[in-house]
C-alpha cells in the first residue's frame, strides 16, 4: 500500500529545504537517518547524512560486520540552494525513488559497499503530532523546522572487500527505520574547556516488531516528571497507521559512570493514550558505534550520540523484534578528535 505524507507535509518535505530566513551564520540543513539490523547476516549500521545550508555535507556509513566496527565518513562541498538530489560524494548516495515510499542508498568503498532499497512499512509519523507537547525537538534547536520518521523495511546486497570474509556477497532483508529533520545545529557556543562527566541524556529507540514498530524520543534525567512537563515524543505503527504514545520512561545502566558510554542492555516502558503499557527489554546487542557530529569544525566533537544494535522482546506478549537503541552522554568527551 502506498504512503501519503502526514497532513501537515508535503512531498517536498523528502527533500532539501531552505535555510531559515532567521538562521544567519547558524548551521542549518537536512539531516537523513537509515538503519540496518540483520542480525542473520551479521551486518548492522547506520547511514548518516548532514546536507547542511552552509556550503558543505558530511557523509557517513557506519557498520558493525561480524562484531567489527567498519566507519566511512566524507565532507564535501555542495551548493546552499536546496534540491532533490540524488545526493552523492561520488561513493555514498541517497535518492529519493518515490517519496514516502521507496529510498535507495548505495555506497562504493573498498572496505565494503552495498546496494539498498528501503521502502515503507508503516505510515509515516510526524513528531508535530507528538503528546502532548508537540515535537520535542523543537526545543533543542531556536529554528526547528521539522521532523518525521517512519518504518521501512531493507533488501539488497552488501559485499564485504577486506578482512578475513573479504570476497562475500550478504543479502540483506530485514525491518529498518528512518527520520529526516530539517533544523539548526549546534546553534550554542561549547564551552572553552569541558570537565569529564558521564552522564545518560537522550534516549531515542527504534524497535521494530513482526506487526508493529514503536519509536520515542525522551530524556533519561526526565523519567520521574509527567508527560506534560517532559520533553518526550514518538508513536507505535502497524498496519492500520501511526499514533502517538503519551508517556515513555528508560533505563540505561552505569548511569554518571564511563560504563554507559559502552552500555549493552537497555529497556523501556512505554505508555499509549488509551493506557497500555508496553514494556521492552533488549536481549542481544550487536554492536555499536558512534555517530560522527560535527558543526564546522572536524576536530571538536559536539555529541557524543550512540548507536546499540539490538534485538528485543516484549514482556507483556512475548513479541521479539530487532532495532537500535541510540542515546547520548553529556559532556562530550573527549571533546577534541585530534
Amino acid at each position: 500500500m502506498p504512503f501519503a505524507p502526514p497532513p501537515r507535509l508535503s512531498i517536498e518535505d523528502e527533500y532539501r529545504h531552505s535555510a531559515h530566513q532567521q538562521s544567519g551564520a547558524s548551521l542549518y540543513g537536512d539531516t537523513l537517518w537509515v538503519s540496518v539490523v540483520d542480525p542473520e547476516a551479521r551486518v548492522h549500521g547506520v547511514i548518516h547524512f548532514h546536507l547542511t545550508c552552509n556550503g558543505f555535507a558530511r557523509f557517513e556509513s557506519l557498520f558493525v560486520i561480524d562484531g567489527v566496527v567498519q566507519l566511512y565518513g566524507n565532507k564535501i562541498p555542495l551548493d546552499q540552494k536546496p534540491d532533490q538530489g540524488p545526493w552523492s560524494d561520488g561513493r555514498l548516495s541517497y535518492s529519493v525513488i518515490d517519496p514516502w515510499n521507496h529510498i535507495k542508498v548505495t555506497l562504493d568503498w573498498e572496505a565494503y559497499s552495498f546496494d539498498l532499497d528501503f521502502k515503507g512499512r508503516f505510515a509515516p509519523f510526524d513528531y508535530a503530532d507528538c503528546l502532548p507537547n508537540g515535537d520535542p525537538l523543537a526545543r533543542a534547536g531556536p529554528l526547528h523546522g521539522g521532523h518525521y520518521e517512519q518504518a521501512m523495511s531493507c533488501i539488497g546486497s552488501f559485499q564485504i572487500h577486506r578482512g578475513p570474509h573479504a570476497g562475500e556477497t550478504r543479502q540483506i532483508d530485514c525491518w529498518s527505520h528512518r527520520d529526516h529533520s530539517w533544523s539548526d545545529r549546534f546553534a550554542k557556543a561549547p564551552d572553552w574547556q569541558i570537565q569529564e562527566a558521564h552522564i545518560a541524556s537522550h534516549y531515542w529507540p527504534s524497535i521494530q516488531l513482526p506487526d508493529r514498530h514503536i519509536n520515542v524520543f525522551g530524556s533519561y534525567f526526565e523519567n520521574d516528571l509527567p508527560p506534560e512537563k517532559k520533553s518526550i515524543g514518538g508513536f507505535v505503527s502497524d498496519k492500520n497507521g501511526s499514533r502517538p504514545l503519551l508517556n515513555a520512561t528508560a533505563v540505561l545502566p552505569g548511569d554518571r559512570t564511563p560504563a554507559c558510554r559502552t552500555a549493552t542492555e537497555f529497556s523501556y516502558s512505554f505508555t499509549l493514550p488509551d493506557g497500555e503499557v508496553i514494556n521492552v527489554r533488549s536481549t542481544d546487542h550487536h554492536g555499536t558505534i558512534q555517530l560522527w557530529l560535527r558543526a564546522e569544525n572536524d576536530l571538536e566533537n559536539r555529541m557524543d550520540c550512540y548507536e546499540a544494535f539490538c534485538s528485543y522482546e516484549v514482556l507483556e506478549t512475548g513479541e521479539v523484534g530487532t532495532g537500535t537503541s541510540e542515546y547520548s552522554v553529556m559532556p562530550v568527551w573527549p571533546q577534541w578528535k585530534a
